[in-house]
């Protein structure tokens, strides 16, 4: 089977978003990055770069590892 990786980033973002009571553009001011940068990845499945990746982790006050550390991302095969 394979991974849609643009969406599983999408929904964990929003996760986070709605647990934390946030709008994208909020995070974009806690990241440091321009609203248009969220919202490309969001709406248009633009790949994030990895420094991107970081800036979304630290507006969220999270490691990147505890972003990605959810099925299926944690299931990877050996």
């Amino acid at each position: 089977m394979e991974i849609n990786h643009s969406s599983l980033f999408k929904d964990r973002l929003y996760e986070y978003l709605r647990e934390r009571n946030l709008t994208l553009n909020r995070l974009a001011t806690l990241s440091a990055m321009a609203p248009t940068t969220l919202s490309n990845i969001v709406n248009r499945g633009s790949a994030p770069r990895i420094d991107t990746i970081y800036k979304i982790c630290a507006g969220l006050d999270i490691s990147v590892e505890d972003f990605f550390d959810f099925p299926p991302y944690n299931e990877v095969e050996k």
